[in-house]
């Protein structure tokens, strides 16, 4: 009887979270911190060393050890942005300034992140569980009439991971777990290409850079595999700690690139003579970075606990971004990256009221794992600054509910594209701010069969 309602509560989750899972860049470059509304309320202070949680599956896939039976659990997070970017410049081979729009709004975009996780008890000692997820996700757009045009109108990575996980209870308060990570991932990237600029240089044209432009559309998307491994164990009666590891994934994105020759003849002379801007297949190579998990929860008296955690996001493995093409005549898009390792640290504390009720708070702040040298409008990073404040109701003996809200404080964040660089030749040089500040919602509701 576990079993199959184990089965028939895993399918729901997974299917909730491919069905609603899309992209908003709220953490570390664009990895996610939105996993669960109950570590969301702490801003995931502890979350490492959580027992029998299984909400908190992705940040330690030991947390599914301990439970008593089979228990499911399902957590919605909204993202709010407040974002801008302004005092935009850009140049053209080194001369020719870039006319339209030097500001506007909303450019980083809201989103909605479904999680979920079901473990049940085998025995004494086995655990089995599954955790579903959206590790990664952002999205960012600017106007067609941009200044920002030439390094890109829309971008996109939406992802979602599914995660078997067996988990063993050591003895003495340990316990350990892992289990394969299978993520699927999905990016958009749409962009205008100085299609007159071009025509001049190649052709010799009399075409002026800037006044003609080819819009684009690439897309792929590709399904890959990792692990996760987690360690949980008391050092005390009253100092809890938890680590976890998740490796890298190696994707192969396959999809399509579309160019839009309709208003530019420079294009199209460029489609006729030089064989460019034909309708293919694209390929590129995307590794999504290894994360290394520890934390720590100390009980202060019977109903109350400090927790701590620190993260390293390893996002060195995210060095360059190279799309190639079945068609020869059109030259491979390159975007270096050359991102850093960074840190996340936090800080919480929760305490149980009478009714079955729990207040927490939390602060954390990251680091940003951006290459200054390289930062682009698609992705344009920042530090951030988490406040968040949780709040969890035992509704019966088989329910509860978990409510939190954070507000995110970020740097005013430059972003400076050098049209010296090869890969910049036609998408000119570029210097702008974007700033962005936002909200991060979330209900999550844990059950027990």
């Amino acid at each position: 009887m576990l079993r199959s309602r184990f089965v028939r509560t895993t399918s729901a989750i997974a299917l909730t979270g491919f069905l609603l899972a899309t992209g908003s860049a709220w953490a570390s470059g664009f990895a996610l911190n939105t996993q669960s509304a109950e570590a969301l309320g702490a801003a995931t202070a502890g979350a490492q060393a959580t027992k029998g949680t299984p909400a908190n599956a992705y940040f330690n896939p030991a947390a599914i050890v301990g439970i008593s039976g089979l228990e499911s659990t399902l957590s919605i997070v909204g993202v709010l942005n407040d974002s801008s970017y302004n005092n935009a410049e850009a140049a053209l081979l080194g001369v020719a300034p870039v006319g339209g729009e030097a500001r506007g709004e909303d450019v980083i975009g809201d989103g909605v992140f479904p999680t979920g996780a079901t473990a049940v008890r085998l025995n004494d000692r086995l655990f089995a569980g599954i955790a579903v997820y959206a590790p990664f996700g952002f999205n960012t757009s600017y106007g067609d009439a941009s200044v920002v045009r030439y390094q890109g109108t829309f971008s996109q990575v939406v992802s979602a991971s599914i995660s078997p996980i067996l988990g063993v209870d050591l003895g003495r308060g340990w316990s350990v777990a892992a289990g394969p990570r299978f993520q699927y991932i999905d990016v958009d990237v749409d962009g205008a290409i100085d299609a007159a600029g071009i025509s001049a240089a190649l052709l010799m044209t009399p075409s002026v850079p800037g006044t003609e432009d080819v819009f684009f559309e690439f897309n792929g998307n590709d399904w890959g595999v990792g692990y996760t491994v987690g360690l949980q164990g008391d050092i005390t009666d009253r100092l809890h700690v938890g680590a976890s590891f998740s490796s890298e994934i190696d994707h192969d994105l396959e999809g399509s690139a579309l160019f839009d020759l309709g208003a530019s003849a420079s294009g199209q002379t460029l489609a006729t003579f030089a064989g460019l801007f034909q309708d293919t297949r694209n390929q590129s190579d995307l590794t999504t970075p290894a994360i290394i998990q520890a934390g720590f929860i100390a009980d202060l008296s019977p109903s109350m606990r400090l927790m701590a955690s620190a993260v390293q996001t390893r996002w060195s493995s995210f060095d360059q971004l190279v799309t190639s093409f079945d068609n020869p005549a059109q030259p491979a898009e390159t975007n270096t990256q050359n991102w850093n390792n960074v840190w996340s640290f936090s800080l919480g504390a929760e305490k149980d009221l009478s009714g079955g009720q729990t207040i927490r708070v939390g602060l954390m702040v990251e680091d940003d794992p951006v290459n200054r040298s390289f930062s682009t409008a698609r992705v344009p990073g920042s530090k951030r600054l988490w406040l968040a404040a949780g709040y969890s109701r035992q509704l019966s003996d088989k329910a509860e509910l978990h409510l939190a809200a954070s507000y995110v404080f970020t740097d005013d964040t430059p972003v400076e594209q050098n049209g010296a660089l090869p890969e910049n030749l036609f998408r000119g040089a570029l210097q702008t701010n974007v700033d962005n500040n936002g909200v991060v919602i979330g209900v999550g509701l844990d059950w027990r069969f």
